[in-house]
């Protein structure tokens, strides 16, 4: 098939796809699927994933206790909204992960989800804290001297923002004089603007520490 045969084609899926998905209704596209489009386990896959908990010590729950150390405060309804009608972020669609994984899912992804879901400020180790469960990924407060050293300002200025407002309503007020980027992926920086701002960057009030060649790599990956 030839490069236009296949852009053709491509175009006929996504406008199939559009017809099928509008705003308020979803047409499954396999028969068998339900209202979300979700389709009943086959035979093999019940049987893999009901092998997987023959493979690995499910009744061992350390992981668990050590997820949960060092707890602070957790905000209830975490959700984040932003300028459009979808939230930036709704911790709250994922409750739904408790009990036993169902016979569709890997119970491995679902323990792992299961953990992913312990939110909330934590402490780590003595000047050290987490925000868990904000966003993607977590954003880390070193308490210095001076102030905070913000490590990983989450994805969106708007959750970053949440998050610092919970670690200062429960570890108080104090600066934030420098923030590091550990990498380029953006849920690691790409909430910076929700933590600094331009005008306490440029006269020298925060400092931004990120690694060599930060600005080319952020730049080729998005």
């Amino acid at each position: 098939m030839s490069y236009t045969s296949l852009a053709r084609l491509g175009t006929v899926m996504i406008l199939a796809l559009g017809a099928a998905c509008s705003k308020d209704t979803f047409v499954p596209i396999d028969p068998g699927a339900d209202a979300q489009g979700h389709t009943a386990p086959t035979a093999e896959t019940i049987r893999r994933n009901a092998a997987v908990l023959q493979e690995a010590p499910f009744a061992d729950r350390q992981d668990f206790a050590d997820a949960s150390k060092g707890l602070i405060a957790r905000m209830p309804a975490l959700r984040v909204e932003g300028a459009g009608t979808m939230p930036i972020w709704d911790q709250t669609a994922y409750e739904f992960i408790t009990g036993d994984a169902p016979a569709s899912v890997n119970p491995s992804l679902w323990r792992q989800a299961q953990l992913n879901n312990m939110h909330g400020l934590y402490q780590v180790t003595d000047r050290i804290y987490q925000l868990r469960g904000h966003d993607l990924a977590n954003m880390t407060i070193i308490e210095g001297d001076s102030g905070w050293i913000l490590v990983d300002p989450l994805t969106a200025k708007e959750t970053a923002a949440v998050a610092l407002d919970f670690a200062r309503e429960h570890l108080g007020d104090k600066p934030v004089v420098a923030v590091l980027f550990t990498h380029s992926h953006i849920d690691h920086f790409g909430g910076v603007l929700g933590v600094v701002s331009p005008a306490d960057v440029a006269a020298g009030r925060v400092q931004i520490i990120a690694p060599d060649g930060f600005m080319e790599e952020v730049t080729s990956e998005n």
